[in-house]
């Protein structure tokens, strides 16, 4: 990995959403490769590594010198070069910044991609988009895009194709990332520190700051996701697999869920959902940190290991994919 952004301040007060990688666009800004996110900065600054990667002929190697790292206000159709105002490298990071791979020519070649390794602070509570793409423009050498999140303390959405998504929760969690520690006291203990009545509509977090974290791997990719959660904290989770073809083999696994402290509806086996630790009946149903994971299908994926050699014309190797599991202190 090369350092193209080392220790940048990143001012926790202003920042509310930050994104990292995207699917191809007007053949470009597509990174189709790994993704790691870790909260692991004592200080309010941002780290970030690229790898690029090619495999093929020398020609298609000199690709490499166009491939960049693009990192600017976000915008849902990226161009090149924004105005340096929206550079979110110069001076200080700024909120609503989008990190991509950048291609410097008229289109860039399938073979060709770029890894993410991103270090946020630990203190970070805005929102966290993330978002990449197979690459399998050479069936000997199916490169898949796994995601990894660790110690995240905020919500947001993950989408991946047939890789594996990895994500720890901080242990800290709190059901209302977007609220003060103040105010989460305050409803948990409502409305008197009793906590007779914790979390009552009344009390100082409404309803728009709970928490919540969307996984998924759109039909008909199958990929493994697997979430770690505390399992103190006032949560709702949701697991699916939507493969057409119900298999046995990627059923849902929903761990930890243990009565009383977790109640378990897993009528639908595919679709089991679990509400943790429901402080009140005074507390709003299905509310807390809410948790989304879904795989849109079940099967044998060929794939090859990222930095393996490429060889033309290999056999890839096989694993079956589609399952979705959460647990706690599993990663």
């Amino acid at each position: 990995m090369e350092v193209v952004v080392d220790a940048l301040p990143f001012p926790l007060a202003d920042i509310r959403t930050l994104t990292v990688g995207r699917k191809e666009l007007d053949r470009n800004f597509a990174n189709r490769g790994l993704v790691e996110v870790l909260f692991d900065h004592d200080e309010e600054t941002i780290t970030i590594e690229t790898r690029k990667y090619v495999f093929g002929d020398a020609v298609e190697a000199e690709a490499l010198e166009r491939l960049s790292l693009w990192a600017f206000v976000f915008s849902a159709k990226p161009v090149p070069s924004p105005p340096k105002a929206e550079d979110c490298t110069d001076g200080a990071w700024k909120d609503n910044c989008a990190i991509y791979a950048y291609y410097d020519g008229q289109s860039q070649p399938l073979r060709t991609g770029m890894d993410f390794r991103v270090h946020l602070p630990r203190g970070y509570r805005g929102e966290l988009f993330v978002t990449t793409e197979d690459n399998t423009s050479e069936d000997s050498w199916p490169r898949r895009s796994d995601v990894t999140v660790l110690d995240l303390c905020s919500g947001g959405e993950i989408d991946l194709q047939a890789g594996r998504a990895k994500v720890r929760m901080c242990r800290d969690l709190s059901p209302a990332p977007a609220c003060s520690p103040d105010s989460v006291a305050a409803c948990a203990g409502f409305p008197d520190g009793s906590g007779r009545e914790a979390w009552a509509p009344e009390c100082p977090c409404g309803n728009d700051n709970f928490g919540q974290l969307v996984v998924r791997a759109a039909e008909p990719w199958a990929a493994d996701i697997t979430l770690d959660v505390p399992l103190d904290v006032w949560l709702n989770a949701t697991l699916q697999n939507v493969a057409p073809m119900k298999q046995p083999q990627c059923l849902p696994q929903l761990g930890g869920c243990e009565a009383p402290r977790c109640i378990l509806d897993d009528t639908d086996p595919f679709s089991p959902t679990a509400e943790f630790n429901y402080p009140s009946d005074a507390a709003p149903h299905g509310a807390g940190f809410n948790f989304f994971a879904v795989s849109g299908g079940c099967t044998l994926i060929p794939f090859a290991d990222p930095g393996a050699p490429w060889s033309p014309g290999q056999t890839p190797q096989e694993e079956l994919r589609g399952k979705v599991q959460l647990c706690s202190g599993c990663l």
